[in-house]
């Protein structure tokens, strides 16, 4: 590799490094901050990570949103969530916007190879797929996991995944697959000596809880709860793969020059029953065990100094700040200026940035609501909301609202968050669409997942078949008439569109079948204009459409109806193809 000379832009990074490190994020998913017996847990074993966070520098005071898609966008951007717009994971609010700059982007841009294994949950359609965001390299499943929408049959065990775009099956569990697969990935850029990033992006050990039964069997009598079991268990492939990847690492002699990077999308999903650290909320919350995540930070030749813990408050949005400030890395001419703060500084200096303000906050499932679910986040200080605060120094489980003692700190926690939602309540209406009819993607799928304000991201709601749905916000590139199919179940299982769901179990776990629905039509709506009609086809397994669209940005709808024309539901999957002259 041609040798380059980083300078590293604080000077207690030096002497200059003379080889660019690889680079490797890690995150899990509903795993929480005390979800590791480094931290205290009294059940977890996770010894690997255990064996990170004694030679990292630990970020304590570490803040990401309190559900996965925003931390997901946030980490991506350095942009909060309600300004980048992936906010929340349904309702057609997980889509970023199309003018940033990702992280992948600015590595590339940079020289680096860019690699995703495993959860995106930003978009499965064109612009928002990891190949569309900088990632040259991807192999992930589509929408938010396993028994999505999207991956309606999907499990652990048996994992329909994509390669870039085309669709591969593995019998490895799915944890393993993402570790196989990111390694083999990284050993060819070893061997061609480019520096690389790869973005580990586990789905666990979020739901459903199917862990491999030997993990499973280490907790099965150490609690009174299956699903914590099984929770537990999924954490400890985890552990054992990140223990793997050390290994290999350390094979390669690559340890020394790769910074690693661990932390979790949100607090705990199922342990805050067990242990919390002592924190108040869990997965969802605006409190502190909702958002307060691990970040473990590791570079031994990046002089960082000894493994210590650092107090600052941190937020998520501060990691692609501190990557181009670390690294010296120049930023794309389009590149948006960041919410986040480089955090280069306390590694000198632990004291640098204690007079920073953060903010959490996600969007919820409809238009997001000035100070819902948000925490201000100053020193030892938290504003929950407009009307709460809380003391962590002497208060750590938030017990006592200290509100009306403190007004001047209520007042300048609340004037800081003013600024920030003056500087975002104008775009608050603006959603972002799914784009139709660039060369990019000759077929654009649409999913429930995908309707405005609805809440309706997995496979039991579709399996219910309880909603009548909301509109798809798009925008076609290309105008001229469009072919326009519509199904109940998701296209690649050719199903019916009045049979049940499929009976077979995941897991060990059946699949919901679901109700039946005796669906004789189907309707289609053009910026809610004079609806179209027609009727299954000879297989009845989709009911298509021919519709003209010009260009720009629409709303689309699509509904079912029996044969009395009562309308049964909205269309749960939709796609849509640009048909030649």
């Amino acid at each position: 590799m041609k040798k380059l000379t980083l300078l590293l832009f604080m000077s207690v990074l030096s002497p200059l490094v003379a080889d660019r490190p690889n680079v490797i994020i890690l995150i899990t998913d509903d795993q929480g901050f005390g979800d590791l017996s480094c931290h205290g847990h009294p059940i977890l074993e996770t010894p690997a990570f255990d064996t990170l966070h004694r030679e990292s520098v630990r970020l304590d005071n570490f803040h990401v949103a309190p559900v996965c898609t925003p931390t997901r966008s946030e980490l991506m951007t350095g942009l909060y969530a309600l300004r980048n717009k992936a906010s929340t994971v349904p309702s057609a609010r997980n889509w970023m916007r199309r003018d940033i700059v990702t992280l992948p982007d600015i590595f590339l841009a940079n020289g680096y190879a860019t690699g995703l294994f495993g959860k995106w949950g930003l978009g499965d359609a064109y612009p928002n797929r990891p190949m569309d965001r900088g990632f040259k390299h991807s192999i992930w499943h589509k929408g938010w996991g396993l028994a999505s929408e999207n991956e309606y049959d999907n499990d652990y065990y048996y994992t329909r995944y994509l390669d870039g775009t085309e669709v591969k099956y593995s019998d490895r569990f799915c944890a393993n697959l993402w570790f196989d697969e990111a390694m083999k990935w990284m050993a060819q850029k070893l061997e061609t000596e480019q520096p690389f990033f790869a973005y580990i992006a586990l789905n666990t050990p979020h739901s459903p809880f199917h862990p491999l039964e030997e993990d499973y069997q280490k907790y099965k009598d150490k609690v009174d709860d299956e699903r914590v079991a099984k929770f537990y268990g999924l954490i400890s492939n985890a552990d054992e793969n990140f223990g793997r990847l050390e290994n290999w690492l350390e094979q390669r002699d690559a340890k020394d020059n790769t910074i690693v990077l661990f932390m979790n999308d949100n607090g705990t999903a199922l342990g805050d029953g067990i242990y919390n650290a002592g924190m108040r909320g869990k997965k969802g919350s605006g409190y502190e065990g909702g958002h307060r995540a691990f970040c473990f930070l590791r570079w031994p030749n990046g002089n960082l100094g000894s493994p210590r813990t650092i107090g600052t408050v941190a937020h998520v949005v501060d990691l692609v700040p501190t990557f181009v400030d670390w690294l010296n890395f120049k930023l794309p001419a389009t590149a948006k200026p960041f919410d986040g703060l480089s955090l280069v500084p306390v590694f000198t200096d632990a004291t640098a940035l204690d007079d920073r303000k953060a903010i959490v906050q996600f969007g919820g499932r409809t238009k997001p609501e000035k100070y819902f679910r948000s925490s201000v986040m100053w020193k030892d200080w938290r504003l929950q909301g407009d009307s709460e605060l809380y003391n962590l120094d002497i208060d750590p489980s938030q017990a006592v609202n200290v509100f009306s003692e403190y007004p001047d700190i209520a007042r300048e926690l609340k004037a800081h968050y003013d600024a920030y939602w003056a500087s975002i309540e104008a775009s608050i209406d603006v959603i972002e669409p799914i784009v139709v009819g660039n060369s990019a993607e000759a077929v654009t799928q649409l999913t429930c997942a995908n309707w405005f304000e609805a809440d309706f991201d997995n496979r039991e709601k579709v399996a219910g078949a309880d909603s009548m749905g909301g509109p798809w916000h798009i925008e076609i590139e290309r105008s001229g008439n469009y072919r326009v199919q519509l199904s109940r179940w998701p296209f690649y299982m050719n199903r019916r569109l009045s049979a049940l769901g499929p009976s077979n179990t995941i897991g060990g776990m059946p699949i919901n079948s679901g109700v039946a629905m005796p669906i004789a039509s189907g309707t289609l709506s053009l910026n809610g204009g004079v609806r179209m009609m027609s009727k299954p086809n000879d297989k009845g397994t989709l009911i298509e459409f021919t519709i003209k669209m010009p260009l720009g940005k629409h709303t689309l709808q699509a509904w079912f109806h029996d044969d009395s024309g009562k309308q049964l539901s909205g269309a749960f999957y939709a796609t849509l193809a640009h048909l030649p002259k």
